[in-house]
């Protein structure tokens, strides 16, 4: 009797189902993994700043005690509203002049120590973009007694590159604003490439923008102090103006506030300025209650005569300003001074004014938006050239 084996078969649905689940699976976890590095981003964009150091607060009693008090700077009139002028074709023999780079960029490092000990690359720099190191006594000869020194410092995201052609249209910019006048222009630059950035001169390239405007806020901080430094090797018969775009605009009020007696992360100095300073600040990206008597730089308006706010409210970068951490603030550049902030200033408020430059400079947001257009030279060359 022939015997039959039974040999069960697969199941309809183990048959169907088993290769069909494996898919989904992988679908699960790479939609998971996508998932875990959108949050990653996300952290690394809004909370790491914090962690990176944007607002640390002194750690270590401040190396020198500032002795002088702060100096009570004079009330100023709102400047004149912009108003078109030609734009020279030419620069005429009266801008052969020469003007100079001031240069930290060897500067890296950020600690106090580092900050406050650090020296300055001088260059005197020609119309053909080329530079000739020179020394700090080589850099005070060439100053004209009297003549105003105006200091630009630019934001971050400005490559080594960049810097000697900005300069040139810096100091153009600036001459044809007043041809008949004179003054020393400085261009003081800083190492601003982003840490994390593809392209170190562009800040959309950045893998973690929120770290990278983190790091370059702090370094911008830590480069007012040998701002500071700059102007008090200035003569004191020669006034000067400060001139500050983007996280430019925070060195500069770091060194204000530190030439007022303030400290700027636990570095203070002995003696405050013994110049006439005034300021203006293009695309601030500060805080816009920063400069308020209780808040960062509090101190900063007690140094200068007055400060001029350039404000854009399309500015694109600022738009993500307050993105860079929990609760921030806008920024000055873009939300200009609340009449809160002016009413906390105090007495200090009639030093502040502010020119809306959103019709020369739209959307845009770097330094070249500002001088490719003269409007804006001519309608700040009062506070830069000290006309009375």
């Amino acid at each position: 009797m022939l015997e039959h084996s039974v040999v069960s078969e697969p199941s309809l649905d183990a048959v169907s189902l088993l290769p069909a689940d494996r898919p989904c699976a992988m679908l699960r976890s790479v939609i998971v993994v996508v998932l875990s590095v959108i949050a990653v981003i996300l952290l690394a964009t809004i909370s790491l700043p914090i962690a990176a150091g944007q607002d640390i607060g002194p750690l270590f009693p401040p190396l020198q005690v500032p002795a002088n008090p702060a100096i009570v700077a004079p009330a100023y009139e709102e400047p004149r509203s912009l108003a078109p002028v030609p734009d020279p074709a030419h620069v005429n023999a009266g801008f052969r002049e020469d003007h100079w780079l001031v240069s930290t960029r060897h500067c890296k490092k950020m600690c106090r120590r580092c900050a406050a000990c650090c020296s300055l690359d001088y260059f005197r720099a020609d119309w053909d973009c080329c530079t000739t190191r020179i020394s700090q006594p080589d850099f005070t000869a060439g100053l004209r007694p009297g003549v105003p020194v105006c200091i630009v410092v630019h934001g971050s995201y400005v490559t080594a590159e960049s810097v000697k052609e900005d300069c040139r249209r810096t100091f153009e910019w600036l001459r044809c604003a007043a041809p008949d006048r004179a003054l020393h222009v400085v261009f003081f630059t800083w190492p601003s490439e982003g840490i994390f950035t593809v392209d170190p001169g562009n800040a959309i390239t950045s893998v973690v923008p929120g770290v990278d405007v983190a790091i370059l806020g702090r370094r911008a901080e830590t480069n007012g102090i040998r701002l500071a430094q700059l102007v008090n090797a200035i003569p004191s018969e020669n006034p000067v103006c400060l001139i500050g775009h983007s996280h430019g605009a925070r060195t500069v009020s770091a060194a204000l506030h530190l030439l007022g007696g303030g400290d700027v992360q636990d570095v203070a100095l002995r003696a405050g300025p013994t110049h006439r300073i005034r300021t203006v600040l293009a695309a601030a990206a500060i805080d816009h209650d920063w400069l308020r008597p209780t808040e960062r730089y509090g101190k900063a308006l007690c140094t200068t005569e007055c400060l001029i706010n350039l404000r854009t409210r399309k500015d694109w970068a600022l738009w993500f300003y307050p993105l860079r951490k929990p609760f921030s603030p806008a920024s000055l550049g873009r939300k200009g001074f609340t009449s809160r902030d002016l009413q906390k200033l105090g007495e200090h408020a009639t030093q502040v004014a502010e020119l809306d430059v959103t019709e020369y400079v739209g959307v845009g947001h770097i330094w070249p938006n500002y001088y490719d257009r003269p409007e804006i030279a001519t309608a700040i060359a009062p506070v830069v050239y000290f006309a009375e």
